[in-house]
């Protein structure tokens, strides 16, 4: 299958990884020059515990000027940067049949509708992934890609096709149930673990913590509707799974990076307002968030 990967970050390091190690003819599109050069000149490591598999990737610079036709374009860019890239999808990707997102929260299907003449797929990802440098990725956690149509009009993609036993897809049908169910699991953790800097599993160990747990989780599940207890039993599961995890939000402050958590707590506090109702828990974590980026971006300047 011909697949490109646009993100060179640990999630589209990691599907290019794969994909490519699985025979796929995949093309990745990153932002830096430097990137380019290290994967065309060193290929991509992937290392899987003590495990090392090179690969050799197509890599391109995203401004290149030219169409791509490709069976599937899977979008890995954080969700904050998606808005940026749109024209470049819709122009550049124009004869590719389906194309994946694979963002956290819920923010990006408010742009879904403007890709009209595509197969559109929304996916969420459980592996973890370390990126290590430009062209090292590490895969740190088996999981699963669930992939669910939003639109699937013309694509024939064989997600069966796509998956292997050490990187399976797997099809879902309902992708707000899905999306939502994901959504509720990170506006959870990956806040709190922002906040008091701990792996996952540290919230579940600690009486107090758990308690805000409980408060943030009740609160996402009336807003997103979901039921509770069988949302409060996914959350203690991952948890648990993840215990050594570090979430994404928390490697974010680490590496002073932008947070995604407009996408994720922001998306919540917004669609309670628009509904009505009061969400302080999961405000408070939104706000005290954003407030730990603009004074990292403070102390920066």
């Amino acid at each position: 299958m011909k697949v490109a990967v646009i993100g060179g970050g640990s999630v589209g390091l990691l599907f290019t990884a794969y994909l490519t190690h699985m025979g796929h003819d995949v093309e990745l599109f990153v932002r830096r020059e430097e990137q380019v050069k290290t994967i065309k000149t060193d290929g991509l490591l992937l290392k899987v515990g003590d495990v090392e598999c090179l690969t050799r990737p197509g890599v391109s610079l995203i401004d290149e000027d030219s169409l791509v036709e490709k069976d599937l374009l899977i979008i890995a860019v954080k969700s904050y940067q998606l808005e940026s890239i749109m024209k470049f999808i819709s122009e550049r990707f124009e004869p590719t049949k389906a194309i994946l997102f694979v963002q956290n929260g819920m923010d990006h299907i408010q742009l879904i509708p403007e890709l009209k003449s595509h197969s559109l797929f929304l996916g969420i990802v459980e592996h973890g992934a370390l990126r290590q440098s430009d062209g090292v990725i590490q895969h740190t956690g088996m999981g699963r890609t669930k992939v669910a149509p939003y639109v699937d009009g013309h694509s024939g993609i064989n997600w069966t096709k796509l998956s292997s036993e050490a990187f399976p897809f797997l099809l879902q049908s309902d992708w707000y149930e899905m999306l939502s169910r994901k959504l509720h699991i990170n506006s959870v953790i990956n806040p709190l673990t922002g906040l008091f800097k701990v792996q996952n599993g540290e919230l579940q160990d600690n009486s107090e913590w758990q308690k805000l747990m409980s408060h943030l989780s009740r609160e996402a599940c009336r807003v997103l509707q979901l039921n509770e207890k069988d949302a409060w039993e996914d959350l203690m599961a991952v948890c648990k799974n993840t215990s050594l995890n570090k979430s994404s939000m928390l490697r974010d402050i680490e590496q002073g990076r932008k947070t995604e958590v407009e996408a994720i707590n922001g998306y919540l506090v917004r669609l309670a307002e628009k509904n009505n109702m009061r969400i302080p828990n999961q405000e408070f974590v939104y706000r005290a968030i954003k407030g730990m980026e603009k004074g990292r971006r403070g102390n920066d300047g």
